[in-house]
């Protein structure tokens, strides 16, 4: 779980700016580690946006952890150089469409976030639940903008732009989260359920992303059956800023770092409906 602040290094911003954003992230394997096919990862560049993927390989497990980790950072390193999320996402299929793999594909939610102006950036590659959270409820999802990574046709991936408004929180998460549901039942959680477990979250004063997990589970029966991932970002009030604690920023040397050591592992496609 990453929870931490960070810091506006936007050129000419005014001295007196405050603005931040306030991101939280849980990923968690169907087996409960931490290593999987699902990943969450939040980069500040020094163009004073900050990068954020959510990423979904096929399969889930830690033997896919090597291949999503690829994958994302392949995808950051395009960000860091300064390409567009489409770009990057375009970047991120034509690795996967040389990869010696079974199930070479993923879905993937790649955004920029400018802290000061609230510009959101995206490009959602195949990505099903990806919105915002407003403090009356109101929810604005985020469509996709590409197809799915890997699949053999032509990818024309674009980016979208929208303005994060005061009152809204980004909320990002994997299927494993919105396909979750008891066996034999067709009530999956979904992104209502989403949205309401960080409303009950701000309530509480827990964290967003593991209470969505938690939500999950509870809803799939407490039993977990595919790799979960969730990402939340908002601009917080001044109270939150004042009372948030500031953890170390992870860089992209830090991320290329954790995964060299998984091993891929192979898994058949599933069935239609199937968790990515």
């Amino acid at each position: 779980m990453i929870d931490y602040f960070v810091p506006p290094l936007v050129d000419g911003t005014p001295a007196i700016a405050e603005a931040q954003l306030l991101v939280s992230s849980t990923v968690r394997s169907y087996d409960g580690g931490t290593q999987c096919g699902d990943l969450a990862v939040t980069l500040p560049l020094s163009s004073g946006r900050t990068a954020i993927i959510v990423l979904d390989i096929a399969g889930h497990g830690a033997g896919r952890a090597s291949l999503s980790s690829a994958i994302a950072d392949e995808i950051l390193t395009a960000l860091v150089d300064d390409a567009s999320p489409a770009s990057a996402i375009d970047r991120a299929d034509h690795l996967l469409r040389t990869v010696d793999d079974d199930t070479p594909y993923a879905v993937a939610f790649v955004a920029l976030i400018h802290p000061i102006l609230r510009t959101v950036v995206y490009a959602s590659a195949g990505h099903d639940v990806a919105f915002t959270l407003a403090d009356d409820g109101r929810i604005r999802h985020l469509m996709q903008t590409a197809s799915m990574l890997g699949i053999p046709l032509a990818n024309h991936a674009c980016d979208a732009v929208f303005t994060l408004d005061a009152t809204e929180t980004l909320v990002i998460v994997t299927d494993g989260i919105s396909d979750s549901h008891r066996a034999g039942s067709d009530d999956f959680f979904g992104a209502t359920r989403t949205a309401l477990a960080v409303t009950r979250s701000r309530i509480d004063g827990t964290d967003p992303s593991q209470a969505i997990l938690e939500a999950a589970c509870a809803h799939e029966g407490g039993v977990q059956v595919d790799d979960d991932a969730a990402l939340v970002v908002c601009l917080p009030s001044p109270n939150q800023r004042r009372n948030a604690s500031v953890a170390t920023v992870h860089t992209l040397d830090d991320h290329r770092h954790s995964v060299r050591s998984m091993a891929p592992e192979v898994h058949r496609p599933r069935q239609a409906r199937a968790r990515i």
